[in-house]
């Protein structure tokens, strides 16, 4: 299992155990405030693990909100595909969030029976009648709600969890989200098999991935492919169609850097290689005391950093016999360029044999219609491009 994903598992299993009994204690006696205090934690860090959303917001959830959950569209525009076609049968909420604006909050399973208790027995054990939040603080002032941000650290430690701070890092909370979402799954679930079988068609209307998911919850490696996909397709697009689970993730780890090739064994020492060469480049580069340019000459850019400008300057170009070309992604680009790094470096261009083997290991290329031609091309100009710059660094080199 991941290392956030069995962090996260952690605590959320230890959040709902804590939710379960207090849920019970409070029920038997409406005026325990251990039970109260522990119901109101456990719910909030839940709330805020199953959304999005900064902590604040969903910490400042007003009764009134709360009342008016029903009023909210289960297909807010502002929802993640994932959460409107997977928990489009869950109740949403309306909270305050940035700019004034109205953010759908979506309550996890068994939420609102916890929510309504809090609510019922919250007079009785301290709090101010007149506070206006949902999750308020007994015997404080009825305008300071819970500090979420604090309760889930506090939380996260008290769990048992491996890596508490990775589950509440800023960067990471959309993650957490989507991978909380999947350990609830098939909580809640009147009929079985219902949320794999959302799931699944998600996956085959998104990503035209054909997957079963009805063991999602006893198999950690297939949630965190599901999460892993789903992460990276809502921030940079569906890059992947028509792919398999696996192979996806392992175009995910090519992009990383974090790909196992032929060459693995040698990575650490060509990894020093190039830093020593930069560091080389960093000390010849020419000062800019050097003399002005001659006149008529417009400023070119060094080969060693090409514009990313005329690159995606436009996307389909003409060439002398009318043939399309298309140009390279940067996730294609990383996949030649970390299964074919020894013929780069030795600016060697590699043989048919070669590119057809970073063919077999990189769907991504074959899926984008790229044959073994266009990869040895793509290694050529590239070694073309390494030597230029050599030339110019030795050109420098002799005028110092």
């Amino acid at each position: 299992m991941p290392p956030l994903l069995s962090s996260l598992s952690t605590l959320v299993m230890y959040l709902r155990r804590q939710q379960h009994s207090s849920f019970l204690s409070l029920s038997r006696a409406a005026g325990s405030a251990e039970a109260w205090r522990l119901l109101c934690h456990s719910s909030l860090a839940l709330l805020i693990l199953y959304n999005r959303h900064r902590e604040c917001e969903v910490a400042k959830l007003t009764i009134q909100d709360y009342r008016d959950r029903n009023s909210v569209s289960p297909s807010d525009a502002s929802l993640s595909p994932f959460e409107r076609h997977v928990l489009c049968h869950l109740t949403r909420v309306g909270v305050l969030g940035k700019r004034g604006r109205v953010q759908p909050l979506i309550l996890p399973p068994h939420s609102e029976a916890c929510l309504d208790l809090l609510l019922k027995t919250s007079a009785d054990v301290g709090v101010d009648p007149e506070s206006p939040y949902v999750f308020s603080r007994p015997y404080h002032s009825p305008a300071t709600p819970l500090r979420g941000t604090d309760l889930l650290r506090s939380l996260a430690r008290t769990s048992g969890a491996k890596n508490p701070t990775t589950l509440t890092a800023p960067r990471a909370r959309r993650q957490v989200a989507i991978l909380t979402q999947l350990l609830l799954l098939e909580e809640g679930e009147r009929a079985p098999g219902a949320a794999a079988k959302r799931l699944e068609d998600f996956l085959q209307r998104e990503y035209h991935v054909t997957q079963s998911c009805t063991r999602i919850g006893q198999d950690p490696a297939l949630m965190n492919c599901v999460g892993r996909v789903v992460l990276y397709g809502e921030r940079e697009g569906v890059l992947f169609r028509g792919m398999s689970l696996q192979h996806i993730c392992l175009e995910l780890d090519v992009m990383s850097g974090n790909s196992a090739d032929s060459f693995s064994e040698d990575s650490d020492g060509e990894g020093n290689e190039n830093k020593e060469r930069a560091e080389v480049v960093k000390k010849r580069a020419p000062s800019n005391r050097g003399p002005p340019p001659k006149k008529g000459n417009s400023p070119r850019l060094s080969p060693a950093t090409p514009s990313p400008l005329k690159r995606r300057s436009s996307q389909v170009k003409s060439g002398k016999r009318g043939v399309l070309k298309r140009p390279w992604s940067e996730a294609e680009r990383v996949a030649v360029e970390t299964h074919l790094k020894r013929n780069i470096m030795e600016l060697r261009v590699p043989a048919k044999a070669d590119c057809e083997r970073c063919l077999q290991h990189c769907p991504l290329l074959v899926s984008n219609q790229r044959d073994w031609r266009a990869i040895k091309f793509y290694c050529h100009n590239r070694i073309q491009l390494l030597r230029k710059q050599g030339r110019r660094e030795g050109n420098a080199a002799a005028v110092c």
